[in-house]
């Protein structure tokens, strides 16, 4: 993957436990890792229709370079939504993570 294709950027966010001065457990989700990526387009390959895209809005896939903080526990923010890990396919030295919108 060259570095020239990788226009977006994802935040990945973990699930954290903070004890309050009360003593009450509240649970965040806190910025853990940010880096870039470049967004895979879907396509339908159906006889001569090969030109053709298809957007699916729930569903997204993006290939990033492979680092040890992105695991399934993260959701990601993108594109002012935030994003459910669903699967992560690893290969050499990048990561295809496929992405579902949380309705938040």
């Amino acid at each position: 993957m060259r570095a020239g294709l990788l226009k977006e950027t994802l935040i990945f966010e973990a699930l954290t436990k903070e004890k309050t001065p009360s003593g009450a457990i509240s649970k965040e989700y806190k910025e853990v890792f940010k880096c870039r990526a470049y967004r895979k387009k879907q396509s339908i390959i159906t006889g001569d229709e090969s030109a053709k895209e298809q957007f699916i809005g729930q569903m997204t896939v993006m290939l990033v370079r492979k680092y040890p903080q992105i695991t399934y526990n993260c959701r990601v923010k993108w594109a002012e939504c935030i994003w459910e890990i669903k699967m992560i396919e690893p290969r050499d030295n990048e990561l295809t993570l496929t992405l579902k919108k949380l309705n938040t």
